[in-house]
């Protein structure tokens, strides 16, 4: 009865040690919803921290690191390189940590285990076997929980980005210590004499497994670091991007005051010129797209400059524009954000129209800022050529692009993504009978920023 006990006990360690270590990998690999995916990984991370790992015996490792591998492949998102990189340097820190624990603080098992191999098998050795690894098991959850902390504090953020280059190179230091583990147990010739001896091994075993250990360390910082390099190089390309975009939108709007302040000097004009030539002069005239109606949809200059352009755009393809917009006052964000949020959810929605029916194109804009929030809505019919892959949109924007689809849905979502993330507030995406809503709200500042 207290053999079988410890039996449950010792499988119930194991599970919450896997279900640790499975939650720590997630801050460093996005783990897919599926249940099927996710209790596969959560078995191989059982099954990497309770591996017994013997220097000098190589089966137990060779075995476990391809199904870990592929294991990761099957149940987490993202491209092969970081696949593999994060699971040789989950793989590396965990074992280094295994052997440790096997070899240096639980030697008492190992005669017992030699006795069992001999068939000198009695209960009182089972008991004692089971209840050491039930102790190891506990010492095992310790590692785990100060993995999964550690990581929880200085990984980068969910949502961060590597290159497949940077991946291949955290690849290739991530083999240095994966290789030290693997070398010790696969290739150390335990016969030869050596100075100093640590429970039975050579020092430098326990040396080399603690470096390896530590590594992890600085490898977790390294992708860290290199997150959030890229993830700034990323927002400065996208500020200069929104600039120049609302430098052009400021231009085009400053072309329909000018030509409004000119319409006096226009005026007279017409009135001098003979008949023949007026005709042609009007026609001149009207062609300018800054000629038409300044709209004024809200108290926001920028907004207004905005819809004043796109609406243009919108009339030029046949595109019915439906607004109900309650802004009183000027945003308190920089202009350059706001002719961004506006503009690149437009162009995506003007495109979308452009590709369907004249009968459905229609866009319904919604925005308000009351009681401290700034919210905006957008919705267009989908196109039937991206039914199929707007049908995978994530609540957070985050869309499966194809190459025809970036140029309709991507840098524009990722600039909108960026700007609301930085403010603090949530973007929500979703397609529902053939139309693509997108819904965004900002907490807004007390003061407007310079």
């Amino acid at each position: 009865m207290i053999s079988f006990l410890f039996f449950v006990l010792d499988y119930f360690l194991m599970l919450a040690d896997g279900w640790f270590l499975m939650h720590a990998l997630g801050y460093l690999i996005k783990i897919k919803e599926s249940p099927l995916q996710r209790f596969v990984l959560l078995l191989s991370c059982t099954v990497l921290g309770s591996m017994v790992i013997f220097l000098g015996d190589a089966f137990n490792i060779l075995a476990t690191v391809p199904i870990f591998w592929i294991a990761v492949c099957f149940s987490c998102e993202s491209g092969l390189w970081q696949k593999t990189a994060i699971a040789a340097m989950y793989a590396s820190t965990v074992f280094s940590f295994n052997a440790l624990r096997d070899n240096f603080l639980d030697s008492p098992i190992f005669d017992h285990l030699s006795a069992l191999q001999e068939n000198q098998i009695i209960v009182s050795d089972i008991l004692f076997i089971r209840q050491n690894h039930c102790l190891s098991m506990i010492i095992s959850i310790f590692f785990a929980l100060i993995l999964y902390f550690g990581i929880r504090r200085y990984a980068p953020d969910k949502d961060y980005a590597l290159s497949d280059s940077l991946w291949k190179l955290l690849f290739l230091l991530t083999a240095t210590p994966l290789g030290v583990v693997l070398s010790l147990t696969a290739l150390f010739d335990f016969e030869s004499p050596h100075s100093v001896v640590l429970a039975g091994y050579p020092a430098e075993c326990f040396v080399l497994l603690v470096i390896a250990l530590f590594s992890f360390i600085s490898l977790l910082r390294c992708i860290t670091v290199l997150a959030k390099q890229q993830t700034l190089e990323q927002q400065s390309m996208l500020a200069e991007i929104n600039r120049k975009y609302y430098e052009s939108m400021e231009q085009q709007h400053f072309e329909i005051r000018r030509l409004k302040h000119d319409l006096a000097n226009h005026l007279q004009t017409l009135g001098a010129l003979p008949k023949e030539q007026r005709d042609s002069y009007l026609a001149d005239l009207a062609a300018n797209d800054a000629v038409s109606e300044t709209l004024s949809y809200c108290g926001d200059t920028t907004i207004n400059a905005v819809l004043t352009v796109k609406k243009n755009r919108m009339d030029r393809y046949g595109i019915r524009l439906e607004s109900a917009i309650d802004i009183p006052l000027a945003l308190p964000f920089h202009g350059t954000d706001i002719c961004a949020l506006y503009a690149n959810a437009l162009d995506n929605a003007i495109e979308a129209c452009r590709r369907t029916e004249e009968s459905k194109r229609q866009i319904v804009l919604r925005s308000k800022a009351q009681k401290g929030l700034f919210c905006l809505g957008i919705q267009n019919p989908v196109p039937e050529t991206s039914t199929s892959i707007l049908s995978h949109v994530s609540r957070d924007g985050t869309i499966p692009t194809t190459k025809t689809d970036k140029a309709n849905h991507g840098v524009g979502l990722q600039s909108i993504r960026e700007i609301v993330k930085r403010y603090g507030g949530l973007l929500e995406i979703k397609t529902e009978n053939g139309m693509f809503d997108l819904f965004l709200y900002i907490p807004m500042p007390s003061e407007k920023t310079s």
